[in-house]
């Protein structure tokens, strides 16, 4: 069925969530997991680079925090960050990378800020290829 399950994480609540219910299922039915961390992209000048290197900086520190939170689990776990628009590049991640499945949180919006904005996990349960799960 799901043999590899990628797991976006933002250090919110809801993908710590989404983490420890993703590796729980990862376990029971023997599936590897990706947690992936989306650093946004900025246009690059001095300051702005600062500022980049700082949010890459706390990434690496929720990667770490949730590999920890997942590692009573012992389920096979790699990490990955990469720089982009959150939706868009755990579509292509999952797209590119064959994922069966990608558990993600959900941010719980306002209904305004959704209709004006969207969710990056609604965007993604529109445009992956695969099956969407998303955390409340």
């Amino acid at each position: 069925m799901y043999k590899k399950i990628l797991i976006p994480i933002d250090g919110s609540e809801q993908s710590t969530e989404a983490a420890l219910q993703g590796a729980e299922l990862a376990q029971i039915i023997g599936a590897t997991v990706t947690l992936f961390h989306v650093v946004p992209v900025l246009p690059v000048d001095r300051i702005r680079s600062i500022v980049i290197d700082e949010i890459k900086v706390q990434g690496k520190e929720i990667l770490k925090q949730a590999e920890q939170d997942i590692a009573k689990f012992e389920v096979p776990v790699d990490t990955d960050m990469v720089p982009g628009h959150p939706a868009d590049a755990i579509v292509l991640k999952a797209r590119l990378e064959e994922y069966d499945l990608i558990i993600m949180g959900s941010k719980g919006l306002g209904a305004v800020k959704i209709y004006l904005l969207g969710s990056v996990s609604s965007t993604v349960s529109k445009h992956a290829h695969c099956s969407v799960l998303i955390v409340r």
